[in-house]
């Protein structure tokens, strides 16, 4: 399941849990795709503190999105718990040239939070799970 924590203009806070399935991309994918449309590009926060995995399905949905919009990615923060996330940033680095991305540690929600709205006019706190 993805939850959206909070949307700031082109900064956009979700969180990832348990095994993600075609119906998430079919709910998310079209609110991302605004926000492209309007602001022409998007960033991401993505805590992923309790990934299980995902469907065949959403790999398909995830690997047809990253190849249409992977220019339209400036930055993404994968705040986490697992040397696997971070390994996971590191290979998403290869693969989005023009995106930077980040791996954060579970105690750094805010310094994640403050890296993704960096430079934007309607940076601020998070609003999410994070200790504020």
């Amino acid at each position: 399941m993805i939850e959206v924590l909070k949307s700031e203009g082109k900064a956009i806070g979700m969180k990832v849990n348990g095994k993600l399935v075609h119906a998430d991309y079919e709910k998310f994918v079209p609110m991302l795709e605004e926000i492209i449309e309007k602001h022409g590009s998007f960033r991401c926060y993505c805590e992923m503190t309790e990934f299980a995995g995902m469907s065949a399905h959403a790999v398909w949905d995830e690997i047809k999105f990253d190849i249409k919009h992977c220019g339209q990615i400036e930055r993404c923060a994968v705040v986490g718990e697992k040397h696997s996330h971070e390994w996971m940033t590191k290979v998403g680095n290869m693969f989005f040239p023009k995106a930077t991305m980040k791996y954060f540690d579970v105690s750094e929600k805010d310094a994640a939070w403050e890296w993704i709205t960096e430079g934007l006019s309607s940076a601020g706190s998070c609003g999410c799970s994070c200790s504020e």
